[in-house]
């Protein structure tokens, strides 16, 4: 009978997210390409992901949103990062909450996206940041293979969006805009290029614009990054001038600081996910620079010539989590060396800042291989 109890307590416990759905965590499916680490396991994903939703998952006139640091706040990188991670660990109350979130705030100023910093009640800056719009069209697709419904449709309308207003050509490479109505060939943020979504984004609208997006974000990349380390500014132009060239009083961060340590990260997945050889060159570049100092030693800046930035100090999950699944494309020793020393900073209670636990939450589910692959050719289930 105890048994009994206890199946029952367990059923309905997970009811609720297993119902209609497709891909329950965890999935740990492995990659066409590269390295899973082999030192995280799935309660080590979930642990500091239960983590992060009490620690920034709030609620707000019966929706969610993503607080940062200060909880009265939430910026569109949030949101993002909050509706990716309640795809991929099959919460649907959570994201469909989010999602009626990310609707309420939509501005004019950012062509129907949502604005980029709000409170629960009050639009503070009505812009956009682009980085947080693209992350919430990818989860609409991953959220279309969990459970269906009309999310695709909410995420063609979204990267409609995207393509008419926040690209431009530069000299024929397809350059993003940061923001709506700011920023393209003068100044853009390769961190929030991701060219494995922009691959995904062409199968499910069967436009071959994306395809060339995927492409020319590694003439971005690779314009912008250093030839020995691999490493690239937070800021560039798209011809690769760290820092940009815009003419506005702004100081454009112009070495690979917090935006910057992302890119490895967004760079992995073209190449686990489609085997991309500009992806995989790239990461065992970025991946060895990092090797060469060791998962230990990581701080959380870097001039593009490997020399420590004179503002870093910090061994912190954005940098050694980036470089860890920027690994997967490399090696699986440094895969597990940089995987060991992410388990030793969360143990040490590294992680509880709004972009240190959100990183972590991410980079864990793709070194674990849970962070799949959606479409309809990758729906087998395990």
């Amino acid at each position: 009978m105890k048994n009994r109890i206890i199946l029952v307590v367990l059923f309905f416990i997970s009811g609720g997210n297993l119902f209609g759905q497709l891909r329950p965590f965890p999935q740990n499916v492995d990659y066409p390409y590269g390295y899973k680490t082999s030192v995280i396991s799935a309660i080590d994903v979930q642990i500091p992901y239960e983590r992060w939703k009490n620690l920034y998952l709030k609620r707000c006139d019966g929706m969610y949103r993503i607080c940062t640091g200060d909880t009265s706040i939430t910026i569109s990188e949030g949101m993002g990062y909050g509706m990716l991670l309640s795809a991929y660990f099959g919460e649907k109350d959570i994201f469909d909450g989010l999602l009626d979130f990310y609707k309420s705030k939509r501005t004019d100023k950012a062509h129907q996206f949502v604005a980029w910093r709000v409170t629960c009640d009050s639009i503070i800056d009505p812009g956009s940041a682009t980085d947080g719009d693209l992350d919430v069209a990818f989860s609409l697709i991953v959220a279309h293979y969990q459970w269906g419904e009309e999310y695709l449709k909410e995420a063609k309308g979204i990267i409609s969006i995207l393509k008419e207003h926040y690209f431009v050509n530069c000299k024929g490479v397809y350059t993003m805009k940061p923001g709506g109505h700011w920023g393209g060939c003068d100044i853009t943020d390769i961190s929030y290029y991701s060219p494995a979504y922009f691959r995904v984004f062409a199968d499910e609208t069967n436009d071959a614009f994306w395809d060339s997006v995927a492409d020319d974000a590694y003439t971005i990349l690779y314009n912008g990054a250093n030839e020995n380390t691999g490493l690239v500014p937070d800021w560039q132009s798209y011809d690769g001038v760290p820092g940009g060239t815009s003419d506005s009083d702004w100081e454009w961060i112009d070495y690979y600081r917090y935006d910057a340590c992302r890119v490895p990260w967004r760079m992995a997945l073209d190449y686990i996910w489609n085997g991309d050889e500009n992806a995989r060159d790239y990461c065992i570049k970025v991946s060895n620079f990092a090797n060469s100092i060791g998962a230990a030693n990581i701080i959380d800046g870097y001039e593009l010539d490997g020399n420590s930035h004179e503002d870093a100090q910090w061994n912190n999950t954005p940098f050694v989590g980036g470089f860890a699944v920027g690994a997967m494309c490399n090696s699986q020793s440094i895969v597990d060396d940089f995987g060991l020393r992410l388990l030793y900073l969360d143990s040490a209670g590294e992680d509880n800042q709004y972009f240190n636990l959100s990183l972590r939450s991410l980079y864990v589910l793709v070194l674990t291989g849970n962070f799949w692959k959606p479409g309809a050719a990758n729906i087998e289930m395990r």
